[in-house]
């Protein structure tokens, strides 16, 4: 899956101006993952006017449950892992390996009134403490 991070995508979504302007690409190689092989990608910073302070990788534990009278969504950091600390060279890939925890994961659950998905989030933290950070939902299987 190639995607990208820019200020474009988060203005266009969040309507706000107040993002420095940057741009990450970068790769995930799978979207359906098994919770015994690790997670694997890479990321690239093609530009950036601040100074970027660290690229984070958030694995997120969502948990849905309904009712006649409505559903409640629940969203849970497992695991963060610091690919990037510092100020990052430019146009060089930054890999991502990460294994799931065992206690805190389990196939992707999908019933009518109770879901437990997972999510990635790409967190990206600017020298001046600004954050910004994009969710990718990931379906994990047990093979």
């Amino acid at each position: 899956m190639n995607d990208c991070l820019s200020t474009r995508k988060l203005l266009a979504s969040t309507h706000k101006i107040d993002v420095p302007k940057f741009k990450i690409s970068g790769n995930l190689d799978s979207l359906c993952c098994s919770i015994t092989k690790p997670f694997s990608g890479e990321l690239i910073v093609e530009e950036s006017e601040l100074a970027i302070k660290s690229i984070e990788i958030q694995l997120l534990r969502v948990e849905t449950c309904g009712c006649a009278e409505g559903f409640s969504r629940d969203s849970t950091e497992i695991q963060n892992i610091q690919i990037g600390d510092g100020n990052v060279v430019r146009k060089i890939a930054i890999p991502i390996w990460m294994l799931f925890p065992r206690t805190f994961t389990c196939p992707t659950l999908l019933t009518v009134n109770f879901k437990i998905e997972f999510e990635l989030s790409v967190v990206l933290v600017f020298e001046d403490d600004r954050m910004v950070s994009e969710n990718f939902p990931i379906k994990l299987t047990r093979y």
